[in-house]
């Protein structure tokens, strides 16, 4: 057991915290592991031992953030309700929790935007469970016969095709004062249409 009386876990995540804060008040790129730790009450080199550098500090921060829309994108895919509705306000979620991030926490969006340039395994685990995530509700679509019977790969990137215009990082940064959700709404209603 660590000097802290914390499980390895909870240093990480106390360690999360801590670096979200500071990311929130000082921006990222002024966060440092060596104030971190001091914070946390324990050495620099405590913590090196569960993160190898600052950027894998930023990407524990950024991956929580994912985890946590990625659960909350799952909630939904698991509603009984229609799933042409579903697909619709699965990307309305989508693009409005990444808004939300733009808006409200430029600084931790930042730093998940330069993960994102580099696409780190959390962001390919993230874009794997958006993949997962449409495919169930298209094979549900599928079944229900709200969409033409077709390859469900297929469908599934057109739709993810059709949306990356307002869920891409940097665009929804770059369009972050327009409303654009009309937009989407229109987007994906007409591609679930054509789909139909």
């Amino acid at each position: 057991m660590p000097r802290t009386g914390l499980s390895a876990t909870e240093i990480q995540d106390k360690a999360v915290e801590i670096a979200i804060n500071q990311i929130r008040t000082k921006g990222f790129e002024k966060v440092r592991l060596v104030d971190v730790a001091k914070e946390m009450g324990t050495s620099h080199a405590a913590l090196y031992s569960h993160f190898q550098d600052k950027t894998a500090l930023l990407d524990a921060v950024s991956e929580r953030w994912l985890v946590n829309l990625d659960q909350k994108q799952d909630l939904l895919v698991a509603e009984k309700r229609d799933p042409i509705q579903k697909i619709l306000t699965w990307f309305q979620n989508l693009h409005q929790m990444k808004l939300q991030k733009v808006k409200l926490d430029p600084e931790l969006y930042k730093a998940f935007d330069l993960a994102a340039e580099h696409s780190k395994p959390f962001i390919q685990t993230h874009l794997s469970n958006m993949r997962s995530q449409l495919s169930r509700l298209v094979v549900e679509a599928i079944n229900q016969k709200k969409i033409k019977k077709r390859d469900v790969n297929l469908v599934t990137e057109i739709l993810i095709s059709a949306g990356t215009a307002f869920t891409h990082p940097k665009l929804v940064a770059q369009y972050c004062e327009e409303n654009r959700e009309p937009l989407l709404t229109s987007t994906i209603e007409a591609v679930l249409k054509g789909l139909g």
